[in-house]
């Protein structure tokens, strides 16, 4: 097995190594702030919930174990944390498949000034505008986030094959979606 960086970094940081905390912070801290936008607009809460994931993170680093997937296990600690922080903020108790999942699209600056991109970018909201809010988590997971179906099944408390089915059926709805195939394409290439 490959040891990547993240993982150095996370042994050395329940090791005691300070540095390697903040390497950490300084490498999901933004992920984790535009993933915590997709389920709510409230910058606050997602601060917030990002601060209490590091902190419980900080005081209970000699408790913690050797983790082979930082991301995920950040991703799915963040997303249990900024719910439960959801509900306590609203009023009323949605079930968390109920929650609205937004995808913002991150792209260059200077293709915002180009006519042909925000003509595209707004046929791009409109495709992900067709998909329900767990089909656009799923999307978001698989193709900006790159994670591996396990790691998708178990943010999303899904079995595999629901997942593969959730998966294929949103892709099939934007494709036959009277969008171009271009446009579908287009919009693949820019949630990675």
């Amino acid at each position: 097995m490959l040891v990547d960086e993240s993982q150095i970094k996370w042994q050395q940081f329940i090791s005691g190594d300070d540095d390697s905390f903040s390497w950490i912070y300084t490498t999901y801290a933004r992920k984790l702030y535009r993933y915590g936008l997709c389920f709510t607009s409230n910058e606050e809460v997602v601060r917030d919930s990002i601060q209490d994931i590091f902190v419980y993170l900080y005081d209970n680093k000699t408790k913690l174990e050797f983790c082979d997937n930082i991301k995920y296990y950040l991703f799915g600690a963040f997303k249990n944390n900024l719910i439960k922080a959801i509900h306590k903020e609203s009023v009323s108790e949605d079930l968390v498949g109920d929650m609205p999942f937004l995808i913002e699209l991150t792209v260059e600056d200077q293709y915002i000034q180009n006519e042909q991109y925000v003509t595209e970018s707004k046929k791009i909201e409109k495709l992900l505008s067709l998909l329900t809010s767990r089909q656009r988590e799923i999307i978001y997971y698989r193709f900006t986030q790159g994670m591996s179906m396990e790691e998708i099944c178990g943010l999303m408390d899904l079995n595999y094959q629901s997942a593969q089915n959730l998966i294929q059926r949103s892709l099939k709805k934007m494709r036959t979606s009277q969008i171009d195939m271009d446009l579908f394409l287009i919009l693949l290439l820019a949630l990675q």
